[in-house]
C-alpha cells in the first residue's frame, strides 16, 4: 500500500468544493422555480446551508464520494475534534498538541481532520471553514477577528507539524455583496494568509 499524502488529499477536497457548488447553485435554481421566487428573495432565506456545520455535511458527502473512489484506504474525515493530548497519545502528537496549545493559547477544534487511521503521528489535511450569510448581521459576528481565530490556528497547525496541508474554506453571500468595506477587509487577511502557504478556497 502506497503512503498518501496530504497534497493528494486536499486535491480532492478542491474537487469537492467544486462539485458541491455545481451542486448547490442547481439546487437554488430549483427552488425558486418550485416557489416562485427571485434569487434576491432566495439569498434572504436559509436555505440548505444554515451555519458552517450545515456547510461542512453538505461538503462531506462530495469528498467522501471522492475519497472512497480514488482512495479505498484507511483514510477517514473527522469534524469539529479537540486537537487535545488526551484524545491523541501518540508521543510524537501529543508533544506537538502541548505546543499547539501553548502557542495559541486554547486547544483548537478543527473543522475538519483528514487522517490515515493507522498512523496518528500527523494528519494529512486539517481545514477551518467560515460560512457568513445575511443572518450574520443578527449576531454582531465580526468576520476580520474568527477568520483571523482560524487562521493563526491553521498557521500554527502547518508550522508544528500537525498536518501536511492546512486550508481555509469560506462560503459568503452576504459581505460580498452587501458589505464592501468588510469584504475587502475579509480579502486582504486572506490574501496575507496565503503568504503562509495556506489553501484558500471561497464561493465561486
Amino acid at each position: 500500500m502506497s503512503d498518501i499524502t496530504g497534497e493528494e488529499i486536499e486535491e480532492l477536497l478542491k474537487k469537492s468544493w467544486v462539485d458541491f457548488f455545481k451542486y448547490y447553485e442547481s439546487e437554488v435554481q430549483r427552488h425558486c422555480e418550485i416557489t416562485n421566487m427571485s434569487r434576491a428573495e432566495a439569498s434572504e432565506e436559509h436555505w440548505m446551508v444554515w451555519n458552517e456545520h450545515d456547510l461542512m455535511f453538505q461538503l462531506g458527502r462530495f469528498f467522501y464520494k471522492q475519497l472512497r473512489e480514488k482512495i479505498p484506504q484507511d483514510i477517514e474525515p473527522h469534524f469539529d475534534k479537540f486537537l487535545s493530548r488526551s484524545t491523541f497519545k501518540d508521543s510524537t502528537l501529543s508533544e506537538k498538541l502541548k505546543e499547539l496549545k501553548g502557542r495559541l493559547g486554547w486547544v483548537p477544534k478543527p473543522d475538519l481532520i483528514i487522517a490515515q487511521e493507522t498512523n496518528l503521528d500527523h494528519f494529512l489535511l486539517c481545514a477551518e471553514a467560515k460560512f457568513f450569510h445575511y443572518s450574520v448581521a443578527r449576531y454582531n459576528r465580526e468576520p476580520h477577528i474568527v477568520i483571523k481565530k482560524d487562521i493563526d490556528t491553521l498557521v500554527a497547525i502547518k508550522d508544528l507539524g500537525i498536518a501536511e496541508r492546512v486550508v481555509f474554506m469560506l462560503f459568503d453571500d452576504y459581505y460580498c455583496h452587501r458589505d464592501q468595506e468588510k469584504y475587502k477587509e475579509i480579502m486582504s487577511i486572506l490574501a496575507e494568509a496565503e503568504k503562509h502557504k495556506l489553501t484558500i478556497l471561497k464561493h465561486p
